[in-house]
């Protein structure tokens, strides 16, 4: 492929000092750091250790463990029937059902090893991205890899229990990479390669990222071209309009790309709780109080007194932590920032002074001051945490770092290079992993309690009860693990049922379930939401709760999340005049419904009545989930504002739910005809150009069956 831009580009640096390391051995010794790092980081996980604390075991893994066992089932989980009663897993979205990597992971891998391999290997790509942008940037390899450092380990490991960032975060300086490589040589390749990022991150599950990847795009493109274009090639600023579109094309074709995901997560959107901003679903949460932005200068003001951070959070705003509002990029890097923008400004570097205004806005936004203007806006009143937006401030700052770098490097002498060079790293990666230790709510452990799931004592005494159970519980979804459903709910983007106040739990607090009395409508709460068992951590007063004793047992897996002993047990009681899974809603319609079959997509019920009535089915009604009565469609009720039900006539009946949603039909759809597209126009440019061409010198066409390689300036 022909180098096509006419004004030609300085050499790069290593050619210009006569390196003899070619690109693709370079590019090895790129991979070897980054997965160095992560052992140097993270060694525990290496070693088959887990991670506990945080959201670990509240959130994440039983989401996880719940879709390996659907995937070695042979089934994707549309739906989980193990958290409340129920909620559409797919559009839950922060899983990431269809997310490539984990559709490999975990189908094929335990789910410890599954867990943290995708950690550690998101690491690496976002090391990886990193380096390709500050190389793209004009960075030698050097310098590059000191912004891949930069960015990959300040932002990242105090943020470990958040799964989310690190997945999300990886894919965010490649489609940066993807926009500097379109506007520098046109090639479609970066084009199409910006579309597959921006549909991967979609599809990788909690959308905060992708919406700050996204923002970040839609700002540096007009300023790289209009504003910073002055390097760019002569065939790029006399087409800086069609270059635009071009891009923004490739933008919007990213949510074509990811719709499978986004179109059954809008629908869940659209009757959520977070249809709105509430108390529970405030976007000011994880703000950083600014008076706590002098982390980034003086570390250790900050992180060795909790408390002190305790004492900068203004009480009417709310809640944050110090992981959250976490934002440091390192001393060294910092003061090399500094030298970096001094360069920019010394030589009119305008691409360098787009990223110092990318990071001040990011950082200016942290606090949250500009809330009350951007809640107006698409897309920021959805998304909590203005602290996150921290993660464009530390590119940025790697950018520059790496800038500065690079300065200070060539004004060396060639025998202090290397001992320039070693004293930073060193010091750097010293700095950043000592603060890792500080800011943190997950710790690495030798023996992490997931792998004594198949030896939990709950999972096999539930196991052998005749009806599923939906345990009340203290411990938010870590119940579900041992493969029973879970009240109260602890969800992300819930379906709103289970945060109405008329529908919900009813007040007062009960817990710790030990101490308290349940009043007489919280028990009818329970048993008409088809709840059969109270989970305790300690034993209960059974006349209280109107239950009888099963278990006292510990759990070799339950235990070590809830910071239990090994000996600690847990009380399992039966609720008293619970509907079960399936009942007459006039417990006089007749004997007691026989469930069949209980899948995540279908549950088939078999009813007797002589004289008819409704049948509830005590899962959560929700679009898809349709009824047939004896093989023929029936309609469908909801009973108690949430629940399924079907009115049926005298006599015995079959009747079965499957959950079939339209949402994901036409997600399906638009995903695999675009997918289809991208397959074929990048056949067509890469096979046969000239059917794409108006003209034999179409600055976006490649020259026929070239590999299209070009090194990396």
């Amino acid at each position: 492929m022909p180098d096509l831009p006419s004004t030609p580009r300085p050499d790069p640096p290593e050619r210009r000092s006569g390196s003899i390391v070619g690109p693709r051995l370079a590019a090895l010794l790129v991979v070897a750091t980054a997965v160095a790092l992560t052992m140097l980081f993270w060694p525990t996980l290496w070693q088959g250790g887990g991670l506990v604390g945080g959201d670990i075991y509240y959130y994440y893994l039983p989401q996880k463990a719940y879709y390996a066992e659907c995937l070695r089932a042979g089934t994707l989980p549309l739906w989980n029937n193990l958290i409340g009663n129920g909620y559409p897993q797919l559009a839950e979205s922060q899983t990431g059902v269809l997310y490539p990597f984990h559709l490999v992971l975990y189908r094929w891998l335990d789910l410890n090893t599954a867990f943290n391999a995708n950690l550690l290997g998101h690491y690496v790509l976002a090391f990886v991205g990193c380096w390709l942008l500050a190389r793209r940037l004009d960075c030698n390899r050097l310098a590059a890899v000191f912004a891949a450092l930069v960015y990959t380990y300040s932002w990242f490991p105090p943020r470990i229990s958040l799964e989310w960032s690190i997945i999300g975060g990886a894919w965010l300086p490649m489609a940066v990479w993807c926009v500097e490589s379109f506007v520098q040589t046109r090639f479609w390749r970066f084009g199409l390669g910006l579309t597959i990022v921006l549909g991967l991150q979609l599809l990788a599950g909690h959308f905060l990222v992708a919406f700050l990847t996204q923002l970040l795009v839609v700002g540096y493109v007009p300023l790289r071209l209009w504003f910073a274009g002055r390097d760019l090639p002569e065939s790029t600023r006399a087409s800086r309009g069609a270059t635009c579109l071009w891009l923004f094309a490739a933008f919007a074709g990213s949510y074509l790309l990811a719709a499978a995901q986004l179109v059954p997560t809008w629908e869940l959107k659209l009757q959520s709780q977070r249809s709105g901003v509430t108390a529970e679903h405030d976007p000011a949460y994880g703000y950083i109080p600014p008076q706590y932005l002098w982390q980034m200068i003086a570390p250790w003001d900050n992180y060795f007194d909790p408390e002190k951070f305790e004492s900068l959070k203004d009480p009417h705003r709310p809640a944050t932590n110090r992981v959250e509002a976490h934002l440091y990029f390192g001393l060294m890097p910092l003061i090399l920032a500094v030298v970096g923008l001094y360069g920019a400004l010394r030589d009119g570097n305008r691409r360098l002074l787009v990223w110092f205004a990318i990071g001040t806005l990011a950082i200016v936004y942290t606090p949250g001051w500009l809330l009350p203007l951007t809640n107006r806006l698409p897309g920021f009143s959805f998304f909590e945490g203005p602290g996150r937006y921290g993660i464009l401030a530390t590119l940025a700052a790697a950018v520059l770092a790496a800038t500065g770098f690079e300065i200070v490097l060539r004004r060396l002498k060639a025998a202090a290079q290397p001992v320039f060079a070693v004293v930073v790293f060193a010091a750097t990666t010293a700095d950043l992993l000592w603060v890792s230790g500080l800011i943190h709510n997950a710790e690495q452990v030798p023996d992490p309690a997931i792998k004594s799931l198949s030896q939990s004592t709950l999972q096999a005494r539930f196991a052998g009860l005749p009806e599923p159970a939906r345990v009340f519980n203290e411990a938010n979804n870590i119940p579900s693990l041992a493969g029973v459903a879970t009240l109260p709910v602890y969800l992300g983007l819930s379906p709103a049922a289970y945060y109405d106040p008329q529908l919900m739990f009813p007040p007062p607090n009960v817990y710790p379930f030990a101490e308290a009395t349940p009043t007489p409508e919280q028990i009818d709460w329970l048993r008409r939401m088809g709840v059969t068992h109270i989970l305790s951590l300690n034993q209960i007063n059974p006349i209280r709760w109107s239950a009888r004793a099963l278990w006292m047992l510990p759990d070799d897996c339950l235990n070590p999340p809830l910071a239990r002993r090994p000996t600690d047990a847990f009380w399992v009681y039966e609720l008293e005049g619970s509907r079960g899974r399936a009942a007459w809603r006039d417990p006089e319609s007749g004997p007691k419904p026989r469930i069949d079959d209980y899948t995540p997509h279908r549950v088939q019920i078999v009813a007797e009545s002589e004289r008819g009535g409704t049948l509830v089915l005590t899962d959560l009604a929700y679009p898809g989930w349709q009824v047939e009565v004896d093989g023929r469609p029936a309609k469908g009720l909801v009973i108690d504002g949430m629940l399924r039900g079907v009115a049926l006539s005298a006599g015995q009946h079959t009747i079965s739910w499957s959950y079939r949603p339209a949402s994901v039909d036409w997600g399906a759809a638009i995903s695999a005809v675009t997918l289809i597209s991208l397959l074929v126009l990048g056949h067509l440019r890469y096979w046969h150009p000239g059917l794409l061409s108006r003209s034999g010198n179409d600055p976006l066409q490649p020259a026929p069956h070239s590999s299209g390689l070009q090194s990396v300036p």
